[in-house]
């Protein structure tokens, strides 16, 4: 993997972040007992498909180091949550699913451990940006388990259909959603999700953009004056309000819908929607492929990510050697790698992830397709980007703004505006220094 990557830019000392007051670290109700191996058992907090299957494997192979894994509703739905909760309790698991873009949250909010030290020795098996991804102000909290380069989804019998080909530019693919329009008035080359933060995140990385920035003064929150983010607000500003792509839900049955009847002849999405299309959509197998995404003219070759996640080590763990072996074998064991691959669609983090033979295989839904050769040239090319310690909370700002412009037929620059102010407010309410623009 290059080393050209997403780069997690946080706090230059994270020692000087203020911890949320009442977060307790694990006493002997939590995931106690020896930080050596022999005998020890870690519990494990995940939600992803394959998690389970991959720590059967690993308590198959590994007897006298056993991992307990407890399924828990996805981040967002509720399980970071449940996870705070457990670490004020006192009776947290040792290790937990946590996305790159919560991590900086789960710092701040004195939920997890620097495990730097520690984990060291595991670091050579990953490239620099999945390690950056579980840093935070230089302090690594966990060991990376994937990476969510995009690539652009598309119909090949509706590019056939209409004389398209994948588009090579974002400018050829404004212009081939008006040629398609004109041609079919009941179809749309591609949809616009209001509720979906983290794919805007990606597409906003890959024009060059950053929300979040840091330096000796603390933070700097700019979703509103970054120039590669006003760029990507513009450019699908335009597409909706000229009626070229389709405004609707992500992950909903209507979005499937059309996936599989011919409305929507593309979505530029990451690596795991593959997982989800073939789940979804099935009455579309075979006719969907996938092709590099489409780039700005004059622009870097960068592909943005949407989506990744760590095996965090939570707050109070004490088996903490215990608990970083396994999280390693998990993103490195070409069996448990493999699974993850083929149940949830992950790309994965490690350098020998990438070599899985679970990544080599046509797929059927793809109509043949090797379409981890696609995105294992988008995961070379990603653009760096930091996240911000309150993204929960800056998601759901996002969501509501951009929704209410779009069913309103308003501005998603002015939208970003809004989220910018009540980022910097929700970052200043945990005693934060925030500066914005």
């Amino acid at each position: 993997m290059a080393k050209t990557r997403i780069r997690t830019r946080m706090l230059a000392a994270a020692a000087t972040l203020p911890l949320l007051a009442g977060v307790a670290a694990c006493g002997s109700g939590g995931d106690g007992g020896s930080s050596g191996a022999g005998g020890s058992e870690v519990t494990f907090w995940g939600w992803a498909p394959g998690y389970e299957e991959a720590v059967a494997q690993y308590n198959a192979g590994h007897q006298d180091a056993q991992v307990k894994f407890e399924k828990i509703v996805p981040g967002s739905k509720g399980g970071y949550a449940k996870i705070f909760a457990a670490v004020k309790a006192g009776n947290a698991p040792c290790l937990a699913q946590v996305g790159y873009e919560s991590l900086p949250s789960f710092v701040v909010e004195g939920a997890v451990q620097d495990v730097g030290k520690e984990a060291a020795q595991y670091q050579p098996q990953y490239g620099e940006a999945a390690w950056n991804a579980v840093k935070v102000g230089g302090q690594v909290y966990g060991i990376p388990v994937d990476m969510g380069p995009m690539a652009l989804y598309y119909r090949t019998d509706l590019y056939a259909q209409y004389g398209l080909k994948p588009q090579a530019t974002w400018e050829e693919f404004a212009a081939d959603a008006a040629k398609l329009r004109a041609a079919n008035p009941n179809g749309y080359l591609s949809v616009f999700n209001p509720d979906d933060p983290w794919w805007f995140a990606g597409m906003s990385a890959q024009a060059g953009g950053g929300w979040f920035g840091t330096d000796s003064k603390g933070w700097k929150v700019s979703l509103a004056s970054d120039p590669g983010t006003a760029k990507v607000a513009g450019y699908w500003q335009g597409l909706v309000d000229k009626g070229l792509v389709k405004s609707e839900q992500s992950y909903t049955p209507d979005l499937y819908k059309d996936m599989q009847d011919g409305t929507l002849a593309a979505y530029p999405g990451p690596v795991w929607f593959s997982a989800i299309l073939e789940q979804n959509a099935a009455q579309a197998a075979g006719k969907w492929a996938v092709a590099p995404m489409p780039r700005w003219q004059g622009g870097t070759n960068s592909v943005g990510n949407d989506g990744g996640s760590s095996t965090a080590v939570v707050k109070g763990c004490k088996n903490t050697a215990a608990a970083l072996r396994f999280a390693n074998w998990m993103s490195t064991d070409a069996a448990a790698v493999g699974t993850l691959v083929e149940k949830a669609g992950i790309y994965p983090a490690s350098t020998s992830g990438t070599s899985v033979p679970a990544l080599a295989k046509p797929s059927a839904y793809f109509g043949g397709q090797p379409i981890f050769d696609v995105f294992k040239q988008s995961a070379a090319q990603a653009a760096p980007w930091s996240w911000g310690p309150t993204m929960t909370q800056t998601a759901s700002d996002l969501t509501d703004a951009f929704g209410a412009a779009v069913a309103s037929h308003g501005d998603l620059t002015a939208a970003l505006g809004t989220v910018q102010n009540k980022t910097a407010d929700a970052m200043k309410a945990k005693g934060l220094t925030v500066t914005t623009g």
